[in-house]
């Protein structure tokens, strides 16, 4: 029977805090399309299912939420470069009821509703899904209720570590991870495939900054937007990046070789930047 990972939509793939019926508001969250081709490489199905509440609630229907799924899709494809004719998503499934509804077709508590598992448990039904040996990962608490109640095992996602440690305190997830390059990498490891996916491989590393050197916002924008300019046109994935005053932290997806290759990068092109701007060089030498 195959083995099935279960994902959240918003928040999990893509950003979004709210209702979202248009494709081209549609922003993949970093490092998403990486850790479902570690997934897709490593052997799983991977099957989407989302709550879509803005279907009953009048703010767009079900062809709109259809249309987003496909912009996802197409957005995976080529953040993953994705040659295989398959999708890297085996399937979208959603909701479109809500007990709060305005649109009295969809006003109506459902079993696809999350927490509840219905989806889960339709898609394992008609796809031979071994569910316990199956994951369902989510960045909220209903995501993990649903996983638990069809028997999966179960990652909660948190961006931020503030965040993390609130969430282990309280939630029932059998794992905390950061994004879906991590929770590939724990499910992978956890099952025994380690050394699948080359994709679920990451590497974190830090610059540290000279003085205050980066204390404008200008300059700590420039620095960030110089990272994933250089991301894009070297092919270095970044997972993750942040900057403040007294540094830049970013993880790329590959081995420490390629983060210090990025390091490097990195720190010569924002000091070129800085010596055209009359800045003293950034970093702390060495």
């Amino acid at each position: 029977m195959p083995q099935c990972v279960f994902l959240d939509r918003d928040n999990t793939i893509i950003t979004n805090d709210g209702d979202l019926g248009d494709p081209e508001r549609v922003i993949l969250i970093a490092g998403a399309a990486w850790g479902i081709r570690a997934l897709r490489e490593a052997g799983y199905m991977v099957v989407v299912v989302s709550n879509q509440g803005g279907v009953a609630r009048g703010h767009y229907d079900e062809s709109d939420v259809v249309r987003v799924h496909a912009r996802i899709d197409a957005l995976l494809a080529e953040a993953a470069q994705w040659k295989d004719p398959s999708p890297l998503i085996c399937e979208w499934m959603f909701c479109p009821f809500h007990p709060e509804g305005t649109i009295s077709a969809y006003r109506q508590e459902h079993p696809w509703r999350k927490p509840a598992p219905g989806m889960l448990l339709d898609a394992a039904k008609r796809r031979a899904i071994d569910l316990s040996a199956s994951w369902m990962v989510g960045d909220q608490e209903r995501d993990i209720d649903a996983g638990r109640a069809a028997g999966c095992k179960t990652i909660r996602l948190a961006p931020r570590l503030h965040d993390r440690t609130n969430v282990r305190a309280s939630s029932q997830a059998d794992f905390i991870e950061s994004d879906l390059v991590h929770a590939a990498h724990r499910i992978v490891h956890v099952d025994g495939r380690d050394g699948s996916p080359m994709w679920a491989q990451t590497h974190a590393a830090r610059i540290n900054a000279e003085g205050d050197r980066l204390a404008e916002v200008r300059t700590r924008d420039a620095v960030r937007e110089t990272a994933l300019s250089l991301s894009a046109h070297s092919g270095v994935r970044l997972a993750d990046i942040s900057v403040d005053e007294s540094g830049v932290a970013f993880e790329v997806i590959g081995d420490e070789i390629v983060a210090l290759g990025f390091a490097a990068e990195l720190r010569r092109a924002t000091n070129l930047w800085a010596a055209s701007h009359g800045i003293a060089p950034l970093w702390v030498s060495g």
